[in-house]
């Protein structure tokens, strides 16, 4: 369903929504669907995983939709393209990425190491 979002796995409430392609960009034209590159992730919520990440370090997208949860507790990070969309989100030991870890350099090999010695309760 194009407006409206598409049902999620039931695992959480929410939706996954596809970006508008009429939402401006800075210079004026829409941006470009789908979101390609390197975008900052604001950290949201401490988590072991961002562990010797910087708040708004680079990661790399390549993306149309994104999640919207009911639940704002779940939101670990978000991103601006063109609007602010969750990129992240965690809860117990569940922890999940919009970004690709394995193409985004330092700070993605930082959050897989981090992930690797996880130890969630």
């Amino acid at each position: 369903e194009e407006n409206g979002g598409t049902e999620l796995l039931g695992i959480f409430p929410g939706k996954v929504q596809r970006f508008s392609a009429d939402m401006p960009g800075d210079n004026g034209l829409p941006l470009k669907i789908p979101h390609m590159g390197w975008s900052q992730v604001n950290q949201r919520q401490q988590h072991p995983l961002w562990q010797g990440i910087a708040d708004g370090a680079r990661f790399y997208f390549v993306h149309s939709y994104h999640v919207v949860p009911e639940d704002r507790t779940l939101i670990a990070a978000t991103t601006d393209y063109g609007m602010e969309f969750v990129s992240a989100i965690a809860v117990g030991n569940l922890f999940a990425v919009q970004f690709h870890p394995e193409k985004s350099a330092d700070a993605g090999l930082c959050l897989l190491k981090n992930f690797v010695s996880w130890e969630p309760s």
